[in-house]
Order: structure tokens, then C-alpha cells, then sequence
């Protein structure tokens, strides 16, 4: 990513004004819509992607706040070009195989990711056994994805109010 395309990608990130914002119940159930997608998933979040850091809006399964960019498995997905990244087996996958949270707890081995608002984070699904995405649970993370940029959307407008 270039250096210009990421300061205005945090800069998208800081005036939606969500960071460290208390956990709201539209977004927990997004997330957890995303997880009845993927059978045998025990994670899904809302992350979004600062500087420096990975950090969740809401998350599932996971007694996490957040995590250091360096391995957020969504960090990849905001850069991707279809906006949609999917790991079958995070231990075969040179970007994650030596990743603390595929070698330690929780054990990540399948990841599907939407990135969100063109980059400021994505709403993913994490699973502890790997396994393939099909076609029509991307598709339908895709459309719960633009949800959640509905709600990151009104967010910024709320928080910009003068």
C-alpha cells in the first residue's frame, strides 16, 4: 500500500470518530450473523485497522480488545483488490504459518475477511480447523460487510456533527 493511500485510509479510519468507542449492539449482531455463515467458526470480529494496531469494534469468541497489527490476519484483507480474502490453512500460508496466534491461542486456522469502508478494517471469521469458504457464504458475508459500512457510515456523520 502506498504511503499516500494509507494516510488517507487512516485519516478515512479517524474521522469515522469509532475508534475506542464503547461495543453497540447493531454491531455485535452483525458479527454474529457473520459467524452463523460459517459452520464450525468460533470467532468473528469487527476490526478495524489503525496505525499501529488492530482493534475490535466487537468481537465473538474471543476475550480480546486488540492486537498489534503486525498480526492481524485482517491487515492483509484491507489490502487485497476484490476486497474479500479467504485462508483455508493459516499453518500452510507463508503469511500466517509462523503467526502467534496460528501457533499459540486460539489456534487460527481459517480466516474469511470483507474489508470495510474501502480499507479501514474488515468484518471477518475465524475458525480453529481449516476449511474452505463456499461461494454463497462469501457472498453473503459480502452483503452483511456492506451493513456494517452502513453503520461505520452513520457513525462518522453522527460523530461529525457539529
Amino acid at each position: 500500500m502506498t504511503l499516500l493511500k494509507e494516510e488517507k485510509r487512516l485519516k478515512r479510519l479517524q474521522d469515522i470518530g469509532i475508534l475506542d468507542t464503547p461495543e453497540s449492539r447493531d454491531f455485535r449482531d452483525c458479527a454474529a450473523q457473520a459467524l452463523g455463515l460459517f459452520p464450525g467458526a468460533s470467532i468473528a470480529a469487527i476490526s478495524l485497522v489503525d496505525q499501529n494496531r488492530q482493534w475490535f469494534k466487537t468481537i465473538i469468541g474471543l476475550n480480546v480488545k486488540e492486537t498489534p497489527r503486525s498480526l492481524s490476519f485482517c491487515s492483509h484483507t484491507i489490502e487485497t483488490e476484490d476486497g474479500v480474502m479467504v485462508v483455508e490453512d493459516a499453518t500452510r500460508d507463508s503469511r500466517f504459518s509462523t503467526n502467534t496466534l496460528v501457533t499459540s491461542s486460539p489456534g487460527v486456522r481459517f480466516y474469511a475477511g470483507v474489508k470495510l469502508m474501502d480499507g479501514v478494517g474488515a468484518l471477518c471469521v475465524i475458525g480453529t480447523s481449516p476449511r474452505q469458504a463456499d461461494a454463497s457464504e462469501l457472498v453473503k458475508l459480502k452483503k452483511l460487510a456492506n451493513y456494517v459500512d452502513i453503520q461505520l457510515l452513520a457513525h462518522g456523520t453522527l460523530f461529525n456533527l457539529p
